[in-house]
């Protein structure tokens, strides 16, 4: 399963890859293990003004995890009896949460 997070804050976020162990999904589609981080390293911090034309975000190489749990309580049609079953998920940034963009309604 491939975890692509664009929350930058996010202390689970490794160059837009999600390090976490585990995630949960709420049934608006928000991603309840986002934990704010003030540690973030230098390819995480954007300055799009500054920075936009001149510097490539870095990108972690395709992450394939096997044995993460991905609980969900979104209707949606990879949520299967609380569990998700995507190939993979993006979770996007929002101004007040992370939220899941892999949401597909049933």
């Amino acid at each position: 399963m491939d975890l692509k997070c664009k929350k930058l804050d996010c202390k689970y976020n490794n160059k837009f890859a999600c390090m976490a162990k585990s995630i949960d999904v709420t049934e608006n589609l928000v991603c309840k293990t986002f934990e704010k981080s003030n540690d973030l390293d230098e390819d995480q911090k954007q300055n799009v003004p500054k920075t936009m034309f001149n510097k490539t975000p870095k990108y972690h190489p395709y992450r394939h995890i096997r044995n993460v749990c991905i609980n969900c309580k979104a209707k949606c049609l990879f949520n299967y009896n609380g569990d998700c079953h995507s190939n993979g998920i993006s979770v996007a940034n929002e101004k007040t949460c992370a939220k899941c963009y892999t949401f597909a309604k049933k």
